[in-house]
């Protein structure tokens, strides 16, 4: 080898997917669980359960909307709905405030089998269906010897239906003996039934609309949209809706054991709700049409100032309506500064309290632009961010224009299109970061890509992350998880574990040139360079693995593979002996509690005689 010489290896923040590994050079490829800080790759922060390391309390349901808000007297509430329930967050507790559908009154309904921990109510015309959630409040005795059912899990038993008379619960107790048409006076109550928790086709007679496209006397087959649920405080109180649902009120003065009621007066049916952000308006959109009680999806209605149960117009209140054009329908509606942003599927519009007589005006600001879900979108800074077909888009107050973006195809030919509703935007303003989370070919979400927008780069990874909750009146971000078909919130950036357990990071590099390309060079010693997140003294251990070629197009089968070699705070160089052209290399850990960033590593090489 010729005299061998020191080269720093220099890339540029980001992952570059648009080009070709050898036509992105000096750029990376590849990632996970990494960020992109001052131009230099770390390890993202740790993430730990709200209540503990491994605490095993979840929400029943796939949790896909999150709020939280504070009392004037000081008490911070944390509500999360999934397609099941709807429950608060607080003390280090949830707490099932899912509205109640019915409540029902038997007597000696119960019956066990020796045995079994499942036992059947005979509830008259209960009008429920398999997957619905019963709570018993009272049971005169017990049954089966040993079996008082009214110590139910968290957001009440899952029932399934007999027939329309009687039902089944597993207790999780196994009866000590046969009984029938016992326990004597049996009171309780079902609660809202569950939502899709994925985007389904709905086949079958009225599944489509009154001239739609289907043939005459033959069915049709339609989208039944997964549950989530629109939450906003309404003063110190809580509004929410499920999707295309009534909308329902939680009284924070009524305590942590009180459940939502439904608001009757409201529009019967609403896509979304929120509240106008200076006047207090509650805001429903996608709702019936006020005279001929139609569902208009295009349709926005709002309540008297400060009254939300009364929602009928006329000339002594501020109540009213508009009914938006150029598209088929309102997919999503966000406050933002000084107005609120509506998305449809094909444009977006302003609306902004204008005063009487008309108290909001509507103004279209972007066509071509609509968004892909109704989470799809954030607001950061006075900037608004969301995915649209095929692009990223940012509205600035100025225009709604597509953002350049490394990595689009490779987000977008992933993306699996039949579950767009569970995308999910969020921002991280700890780190500058917009992030979304979205579902790829396992139907669920699964996967994230990252916009540092002071740095202008984008990143990639894998998590499931169905809502999240940015810092601000939580110290940390909140996320929501979805694990063993329940949910569970966590902090994020917090500490260096996923809660407890290792995090496993990588970031790999693109294709560069070993000094020019033009001969082969030989390669014996890497000089490492990491510190910990902090600054400080990297802990743990990442691991270094790099690949050489002859030639770009190079055979992965051919490439020469060195490592992975082990790398320690303390360590001080890796020798190995390589041969090639070109190389990529890549960065990993998987310790329990590691922190790194990566510095300015050197090479050293000098040409190599063979040809």
């Amino acid at each position: 080898m010729a005299t061998p010489k020191l080269i720093p290896v220099t890339q540029k923040p980001g992952i570059v997917r648009e080009l070709t590994r050898y036509a992105g050079e000096g750029g990376w490829y590849d990632a996970d669980k990494v960020r992109f800080r001052y131009g230099q790759p770390e390890k993202i922060g740790g993430w730990q359960n709200v209540n503990g390391i491994s605490d095993p309390k979840s929400i029943p349901g796939v949790g896909r909307s999150i709020f939280t808000w504070t009392t004037q007297s000081g008490y911070v509430y944390l509500a999360v709905g999934t397609n099941s329930h709807l429950a608060i967050w607080y003390g280090g507790l949830y707490h099932d405030i899912t509205p109640v559908a019915a409540s029902i009154s038997a007597t000696n309904a119960i019956s066990t089998s020796a045995g079994s921990t499942t036992i059947t109510l005979a509830v008259s015309a209960h009008g429920q269906a398999t997957g619905n959630y019963f709570y018993a409040t009272t049971v005169a005795a017990t049954v089966g010897d040993n079996i008082y059912p009214v110590s139910a899990p968290f957001g009440g038993y899952p029932i399934t239906v007999i027939d329309g008379n009687t039902f089944t619960i597993n207790t999780g107790t196994t009866a000590a003996a046969t009984s029938a048409a016992a326990g004597g006076l049996l009171q309780g109550y079902f609660l809202l039934a569950p939502g899709p928790a994925s985007n389904q086709l709905d086949t079958g007679w009225g599944a489509g609309v009154w001239s739609g496209p289907q043939a005459w006397n033959a069915e049709f087959t339609a989208l039944a949209p997964l549950r989530f649920w629109s939450l906003d405080n309404w003063g110190e109180d809580l509004a929410a809706s499920p999707r295309n649902g009534q909308i329902y009120y939680w009284d924070s003065s009524m305590g942590l054991t009180s459940r939502a009621y439904l608001v009757s007066t409201t529009p019967s049916q609403n896509a979304q709700i929120l509240v106008s952000p200076e006047d207090r308006h509650l805001i429903s959109f996608g709702c019936p049409d006020a005279l001929t009680s139609v569902v208009n999806p295009l349709y926005i209605r709002w309540c008297n100032q400060e009254d939300i149960t009364d929602w009928n117009a006329s000339a002594t209140n501020t109540a009213g309506d508009k009914v938006l054009s150029g598209a088929s329908r309102i997919i999503a509606a966000r406050r933002t500064r000084g107005q609120i942003l509506i998305w449809t599927d094909e444009n977006l519009y302003s609306m902004q309290q204008v005063g009487p007589p008309y108290t909001f005006g509507f103004q279209l600001i972007g066509t071509n632009c609509g968004t892909l879900g109704q989470n799809a979108m954030v607001e950061v800074g006075g900037r608004t961010f969301w995915m649209a077909d095929e692009r990223f888009m940012v509205y600035d107050g100025a225009a709604a224009r597509p953002m350049k973006c490394d990595v689009l195809r490779y987000v977008f030919d992933s993306l699996d299109r039949s579950q767009l509703d569970k995308i999910y935007c969020a921002s991280n303003t700890s780190y500058n970061e917009v992030i979304w989370f979205y579902p790829t070919t396992t139907g669920e979400v699964d996967s994230y890509v990252i916009y540092d927008y002071m740095q202008d780069v984008w990143s990639i990874g894998r998590l499931v992350r169905t809502a999240w909750l940015d810092q601000g009146i939580n110290s940390f971000p909140i996320g929501v998880a979805y694990e063993a078909s329940a949910t569970k919130l966590y902090y994020h950036e917090f500490g260096n574990t996923a809660d407890g357990a290792a995090i496993d990071a990588y970031i790999e590099s693109n294709l560069f040139d070993l000094d020019a390309g033009q001969e082969l060079m030989f390669v014996d010693r890497i000089i490492p360079d990491f510190s910990g997140r902090d600054g400080g003294v990297m802990t743990g251990n990442v691991t270094m693995t790099l690949h050489a070629l002859k030639y770009p197009n190079t055979p992965e089968s051919m490439e020469v593979t060195k490592g992975p070699y082990l790398v320690s705070a303390a360590t001080q160089k890796i020798d190995f002996r390589m041969r090639g052209r070109h190389t990529y290399y890549r960065i990993e850990s998987n310790d329990v509690n590691t922190s790194w960033r990566l510095g300015a590593i050197r090479f050293r090489l000098g040409r190599d005689g063979e040809r």
